[in-house]
């Protein structure tokens, strides 16, 4: 495959990204240089110590500069202790990790020098724990793996596997302590696998490249979960460091591979997409990768590229959903107020409803610009319903997320908005859900107290589907409560659901809230409802949600 000079050029000063990514500790020079031998690039170090200035050094060729360097491309070769002669004269002693790089037609020679007489710790030591070498080496060890798959018609097999929880670690021991762990992890690896199969790429993932010689599959599969299962029981022995003693556990992704079938790129992609499935399972999981995974995650892919150019373009659109009190006195029920929802108006698929692109939208960040553009929205709507002497005085309710409620800048984003509006903030109530409360209960106080002074009320929205615990109930100052559609669906045929609801109704009760029934599509679910002492109530009974003109 021909490469442009300008992907030549990006991929060039990737490589030179990625090298100056190794702390400087681990290395004294950087030098790289094409199959003539010319120079391509040479760090500043390697002029301090040889002498020499970056002009001279681009007009040397280096390879005669270093002792023996026909000796560093030998099959195997991963360090090279020899010299480099400066500009005096003098032969430095050095040690060189060398690395060949293809990319499509072009070949490079990188060398990572290293001063002898500063050296305290062998690089190589430090390479699994410290380099992050993706793009580096694993597509070279990839490329040589499916050579050899298709020259022996053998099923190869990348296995991409991720520390569980290792951050806490380093956010609680220090990275200096994270290394050693994850050095000691990298050896264990190696241990039970060919070292040279063996890359740290970064962070808490490391990359083994497996031979199986099996040509069928099924017994290649057999392979490779017995050498994971071998992996994840290495990891999960005891590390002990300075004194200290830490137990991990482990996640694999896997793509089996036969011949040309795949390029290494689309391996890496797809080992990916198996690790984060085997995440999914829980620690010690073990998930290989299969076309309907791919399928998956490209759908879910063309839907966030979508759902990026809706919200550019605007092309989402507010419906309101009225809510309603019932009053037990003239036994009639009257309009109280609304609950934004926001609907994505796609022009090829219709109106898509918000459970199937919201989380999508919360994984992405999406929800962010989504949320403060649905936030300015309904605050304007709010200011027009001041004009109505029916609806100036409805409350109207709005859905904030998680990732927007955790930004630091949230709070000032209402009050701009809310002055920018010039609606009142006292008709304003912000749905929040129980995680999104207890995750960080003091810092959610400080918040909601904020909005409070605001004149904001609040409300728990899908109350009892979260969290055991109610005692944040005591603590925050919360004004309403909505009764989770899932309880109500089944409300006249479950036992299990009407003593669920009565719970949630004696609660509010006890703590002076407002408690909303959700989601209340029927009749018989209205007056049952009613019989139980609620007194407010949504859904598509009483009204579907619209267009704020129609309201």
């Amino acid at each position: 495959m021909f490469m442009s000079h300008q992907s030549l050029h990006e991929a060039i000063n990737s490589i030179i990204a990625t090298c100056n990514l190794m702390p400087e500790v681990f290395r004294d020079g950087i030098i790289l240089c094409d199959r003539a031998k010319e120079t391509i690039h040479v760090s500043e170090k390697v002029c301090v110590f040889t002498g020499y200035t970056q002009e001279e050094l681009s007009k040397n060729n280096l390879f005669s500069l270093i002792a023996n360097c026909s000796t560093l491309f030998q099959k195997d070769t991963v360090q090279f202790a020899t010299s480099i002669k400066s500009k005096q004269g003098q032969m430095i002693p050095i040690i060189v990790y060398p690395k060949v790089i293809q990319l499509h037609e072009h070949t490079l020679f990188l060398f990572i020098l290293q001063k002898q007489l500063a050296l305290k710790l062998p690089l190589k030591s430090y390479f699994l724990a410290q380099f992050p070498n993706r793009f580096l080496f694993l597509h070279e060890m990839l490329r040589h793996a499916i050579t050899h798959s298709h020259e022996n018609n053998t099923y190869g097999a990348l296995l991409l596997l991720d520390i569980n929880n290792f951050k806490i670690i380093n956010h609680v021991k220090g990275h200096t302590i994270g290394d050693y762990v994850l050095t000691d992890i990298a050896k264990r690896i190696s241990l039970v696998v060919n070292t040279l199969s063996v890359e740290h790429l970064n962070g808490d993932e490391f990359a083994i490249v497996f031979q199986t010689q099996s040509k069928r599959y099924h017994n290649a599969e057999e392979k490779i979960r017995i050498l994971s299962t071998k992996i994840l029981k290495a990891i999960q022995e005891p590390i002990l460091i300075e004194n200290q003693s830490f137990i991990l556990t482990a996640s694999v992704g896997v793509v089996p591979f036969l011949g040309e079938q795949y390029t290494p790129e689309k391996i890496i992609q797809y080992a990916d997409a198996a690790l984060h499935e085997a995440k999914k399972y829980g620690r010690n999981s073990t998930h290989f990768f299969s076309p309907l995974l791919q399928q998956k995650r490209e759908d879910k892919a063309t839907l966030l590229e979508r759902l990026q150019y809706a919200i550019l373009h605007q092309q989402m659109s507010i419906f309101y959903q009225k809510q309603w009190k019932h009053t037990i006195k003239n036994n009639g029920i009257n309009v109280i107020g609304a609950e934004a929802l926001v609907r994505w108006i796609d022009p090829v698929h219709g109106i898509i409803t918000p459970e199937k692109f919201i989380p999508l939208a919360e994984e992405s960040g999406c929800i962010i610009p989504l949320g403060t553009w649905i936030l300015h929205e309904t605050l304007k709507q709010l200011k027009l319903w001041e004009n109505d002497p029916i609806k100036c005085e409805w409350q109207l309710s709005i859905n904030i997320s998680i990732k927007q409620f955790e930004r630091d800048d949230f709070i000032a984003v209402v009050q701009n908005l809310v002055q920018q509006t010039a609606c009142n903030p006292h008709k304003i109530r912000f749905e929040l859900t129980e995680s999104l409360l207890v995750q960080d209960l003091t810092n959610s106080l400080k918040k909601i107290e904020a909005l409070t002074k605001l004149g904001i009320s609040l409300s728990i929205d899908d109350f009892g589907t979260g969290y055991s615990s109610l005692s944040y109930l005591k603590r925050l100052p919360i004004h309403e409560l909505k009764i989770d559609q899932s309880f109500i669906r089944d409300l006249i045929t479950d036992n299990a659901d009407v003593i669920l609801v009565q719970t949630i109704l004696g609660i509010g009760k006890r703590f002076g809230l407002d408690v909303v029934a959700e989601g209340v599509e029927t009749k018989e679910q209205y007056e049952m409802l009613c019989e139980m002492g609620c007194a407010y109530f949504q859904g598509y009974f009483l009204s579907k949600p619209i267009e704020g003109a129609l309201l």
